[in-house]
Formats: structure tokens, sequence, C-alpha cells
């Protein structure tokens, strides 16, 4: 209207109208900014003791903006015209330091869970309406439990000591993965305190479980046949164990073979496809879905071990320290250290025994063991130890 030849009759009329819907756009725009972030807040400083605990000041200052954005929600409620009520005398001045408040709110709240992320690095991988859940979750373990998938990459659960006592639920004997795999904790997790804290110290417990079971796996291999250990121990354990035992046999038959026994690889070479069928008859019986998923997974590592033997035999390698040896990936067990090291090249990685549940495995390829030996020269060991080798 402003912009017609017409509108001099009416200059003074369509300005009024023009100030007056500029201000309840500006008032509109600027409320649903608020309101946002009012809602977003309200229900953590509101729900959430330990962040109140925590951030005594800036609750304080919640508390106080609240109140008076409650006010000014009944006071736009009792005028029901959109332009009376977005036109009342400082409104704008009353929304801006609404805002400022709840901005000066929401900066001390991400410093806080700064804080946290600091102290447990996996909040990191998570949002801050997942952490915010968390902590305020902080007394009640099992709560908590529903987010560990986002935090591990195969723990799904938490078993808890059940009695009556509150204290003694907070006590982790165990862990589930996805695929419903259960283990065993060798010592108990207290779960009490606040919850980075605890989870950190149930990281350190996995780990210490996964390195309890592969010591184990690995020292009681040549107990009973291969076939009944497999079963002792989790799968995880189980592969690991395995891998080292290849290892250290494959190391043996180079050692008798530069002693003069010129069959020493081929007799190794006839005991994998013996091991192999044995797995093979055992996949055609009667297994429960966790026990063959787990012969699956070390028939897969079995087959490309067959494989390495038979052309270290076609090309007449006769010392482990060759390269077509000292190029495959090879665990071993250091007997001093009662520690798991994985070698390939001149690149050693300790193993982080992070808990991998009863996954499947992919078929090693030769582009596979191309890609171990490129991944182990770079300075990211993680992302070996991590999620190749295991």
């Amino acid at each position: 209207m402003m912009s017609s030849k017409f509108v001099e009759y009416f200059q003074d009329e369509v300005s009024k109208w023009q100030k007056k819907l500029g201000k309840v756009d500006q008032v509109v725009n600027l409320w649903l900014e608020v309101q946002r972030t009012w809602i977003h807040l309200e229900s953590i400083f509101t729900g959430s003791e330990d962040i109140r605990r925590q951030l005594p000041a800036d609750s304080a200052r919640f508390d106080a903006t609240d109140q008076e954005f409650k006010v000014m929600l009944c006071d736009i409620h009792k005028i029901p015209n959109m332009v009376n009520a977005c036109n009342r005398p400082h409104l704008v001045e009353s929304l801006e330091r609404v805002k400022f408040q709840l901005t000066k709110c929401e900066k001390a709240l991400a410093q806080y869970l700064e804080s946290k992320r600091c102290i447990y690095p996996r909040f990191y991988f998570i949002s801050s309406a997942d952490l915010l859940d968390i902590l305020s979750n902080s007394d009640n373990p099992e709560a908590v439990s529903r987010h560990l998938t986002k935090l591990y990459d195969s723990i799904a659960k938490i078993n808890f000591q059940s009695d009556g006592d509150s204290l003694r639920r907070k006590i982790a004997k165990g862990m589930l993965a996805k695929d419903g795999e259960y283990v065993e904790f060798p010592e108990d997790c207290d779960c009490n305190g606040q919850v980075e804290k605890w989870l950190n110290n149930m990281t350190d417990v996995m780990r210490k479980t996964g390195r309890h079971y592969i010591s184990e796996a690995v020292l009681t291999y040549d107990e009973k046949p291969r076939e009944q250990w497999i079963f002792d121990y989790p799968a995880q354990s189980a592969l690991c164990g395995t891998q080292i035992w290849w290892t250290t046999e494959v190391d043996l038959a180079f050692a008798r073979l530069e002693e003069g026994y010129e069959n020493a690889l081929k007799d190794y070479n006839k005991k994998q496809i013996t091991q192999l069928n044995i797995l093979i008859s055992l996949l055609l019986g009667d297994l429960s879905g966790g026990d063959r998923q787990k012969i699956m997974t070390i028939c897969t590592i079995d087959v490309h071990a067959r494989d390495v033997i038979c052309k270290l035999i076609n090309s007449r390698v006769e010392s482990s320290t060759a390269f077509q040896w000292q190029s495959q990936l090879r665990h071993r067990w250091d007997k001093a250290q009662a520690d798991c090291f994985a070698n390939i090249c001149d690149a050693e990685f300790r193993y982080d025994y992070e808990y991998l549940g009863n996954t499947p495995r992919l078929v090693t390829t030769p582009l596979t063991d191309r890609c171990y030996i490129t991944l182990s020269q770079v300075f990211f060991p993680s992302l070996i130890i991590g999620n190749v080798i295991l």
C-alpha cells in the first residue's frame, strides 16, 4: 500500500499500520526464539537435581527468568487481539532481557556438559539431549543402560546384582551384547556416584574382562581339543586365542623347518585342514545361535590362515623373517607383560580389549591384507586395534 501512488491521502494511517505490523513481526519472531530456548531449558533445570546442584547460580537465574516469562505468558493470554498484544509498551525489551538470561543459562549448561565429556570422552558420541537424560538418571544405572549402545560398540545392557538393597542394585555383574552374548565380569563393577565416573570404571572393567578371558583362553588352549575349548570362552576371546596360537604354531613350524625338517609347514597345513573339517562338522550339528555364529567366525579366520600357509609353501618360504610371513597380521601373547599384541611388518599395536560381542566376520581377501599393511603404517593405531584386527 505504501508503494501505491494513491497512498498520500491515507499516509498517516498506513504508516501507523506499517509500524504496528512491523512490531508484530518482530515480537512474534523474538517470542518464538525465546520460547524454543525456554522449552529446552525448562525440562533440564526443573527436572534434574544433579544439574541444579552443579549449577546453583545458573539454576537461580533460570528460576527468576522462568517466573518472568510465565508472567508474560499470562499477560499476553489476556489480550486476544494479536496487534494489541504485540504492541504493548516495553514488550520487546522484556523479551530481549529474557532471551539474554536464557542464553547465559544455555552457555553455562554447554560448559557443564563439556566438562562431563572431558571426564568421559565417549559422551562426545551422543547428542546433548541424550547426555542430559543420562545425567538426570545418574543415580539410576539401570535407566542409563538404555544409552549404552550409543557409547559402546556391542554392549547393550548391564546385568546388576538384584536384591532389596538399592545400593547393591548398583553393582554390575556382567554385560550383555547386542547379539545376545552374556559375559560375566571377573570382578564386580561399582556403579555408585557420578555417572561419568562409574562409566569410566565400567569401561576399565570391560577391558579387564577381555584381558582376563583372553589370558585364560591362551593358557588353556592345549588342555583339551580345540573344538571343545572354543565353547569355554566368549566369542571374542576364542577368536583372539585362535589367532594367537596360529601365530605361535607357524613360528614353531618355521623353527622346525630351519632345523632341517622339510615338511614342517606341510604337516601344519594338514593339521589346519583337519581342524577346519572338525569345525565344519560341528556346524552341521545342532548348535545354539550364538555358538553357531562363533564357530562360523572362527571358520572364516581358519580359511584365511590355511590359505596363507598354502601360499608360504608354494612360495618356498623357509624363514619366519621372510616378508611373505612378516606382512601377515599376527597376534601374539606376551607372557612377561600378560598382554596381547598385534604385529604386521615393523608395526606393533597393543590389543585394546574393547568388547565386540559375538559378531560375524567378513572374508579376508588379498585386498584386506594390503589394507592391514597400509593402515598399520599410519599414525592412527586405534583404528586398527578397535575395528579391524579383532
